[in-house]
């Protein structure tokens, strides 16, 4: 399996206290953290100091994802057996699930009128993109082969992702919402994964993690592909990157042997600094901005 490579099964012995103030209504962004034991969603302060445990579940809760109005949170865990998406309140609150069965589905992806979800699930196919209303009616498969990590762009009319269709490593692609009309816009191979693209709140941006060396960076560029940047060069694993609603800041998580830390930065690269340290890398563990 791809991630397998650069999963780090090291927990943290940080603990969260019990009674732990609830983030500010300002700039809150949702987290994976496994620093209870097990991989729980954390609602997080802008300056990391403040959080609350969404999950609070000895289950594997990950992939959270903002509905577009601010008011619902989708996320993947296995507490039902297999891994399935399932979607709660922003307080936590009134879980349901949206799929069922020992298929892994994951990685949800809320279209911008928040009526649709994305989401990829193991098949006996390979892995596939597949599309749903948001309460989990009309599940389809969408797109021309395997496909990882959807994104919706902020118009919706388009879904961002990748695949390892190339056979030589996970490269980046965009297809129309429909799933037609695939495009290629990376073709550098990264044979391990987490990529996890994302667009600029604006959709003139994308990034995605990409393959230096033996390192994984996390690199910017134009909507079509063109004019990449290399925005990380921190070596070891640089993955998870989310935009901030006002396009300005990029956090992610960067882990390197036994440590790892979320990080935010500006939207070039710049001014890298660390939002919450000693945070283990854990699968799933995207951050997720509140939305505006």
């Amino acid at each position: 399996m791809r991630r397998l490579l650069l999963v780090l099964g090291v927990c943290y012995a940080a603990t969260l206290a019990h009674a732990a103030p609830a983030p500010k209504e300002a700039d809150k962004l949702v987290l994976v953290s496994n620093r209870t034991g097990s991989a729980d969603i954390f609602l997080i302060s802008p300056d990391g100091k403040e959080a609350k445990n969404l999950t609070e579940s000895k289950s594997t809760n990950s992939y959270p994802a903002w509905s577009p109005d601010g008011k619902k949170i989708a996320f993947a865990s296995d507490r039902d057996g297999g891994m399935n998406i399932y979607v709660m309140d922003a307080d936590g609150k009134n879980v349901q699930a949206l799929t069922k069965g020992q298929e892994v589905s994951r990685v949800p992806t809320w279209s911008p009128d928040g009526k649709k979800i994305a989401f990829c699930r193991a098949t006996a196919n390979g892995t596939q993109i597949f599309v749903m209303d948001a309460d989990g009616k009309n599940v389809k498969q969408i797109g021309d082969g395997d496909g990882w990590d959807p994104a919706f762009s902020p118009d919706g009319k388009k879904i961002l992702f990748t695949s390892f269709r190339s056979g030589s490593g996970f490269r980046l692609y965009v297809m129309d919402a429909d799933g037609s009309n695939t495009k290629e816009l990376n073709g550098n191979d990264n044979p391990v994964g987490y990529v996890y693209p994302s667009w600029s709140p604006d959709g003139k941006k994308i990034t995605w993690t990409g393959r230096v060396g033996d390192a994984l960076e996390i690199f910017s560029a134009d909507a079509d592909g063109k004019n990449a940047k290399q925005l990380t060069k921190l070596g070891g694993l640089n993955s998870y990157a989310a935009w901030s609603p006002d396009g300005k800041q990029i956090v992610f998580h960067h882990s390197e042997g036994a440590s790892g830390a979320f990080y935010v930065m500006d939207a070039d690269g710049g001014n890298q600094k660390v939002l919450l340290k000693d945070e283990a890398h854990v699968e799933g563990g995207r951050p997720s901005w509140k939305p505006k």
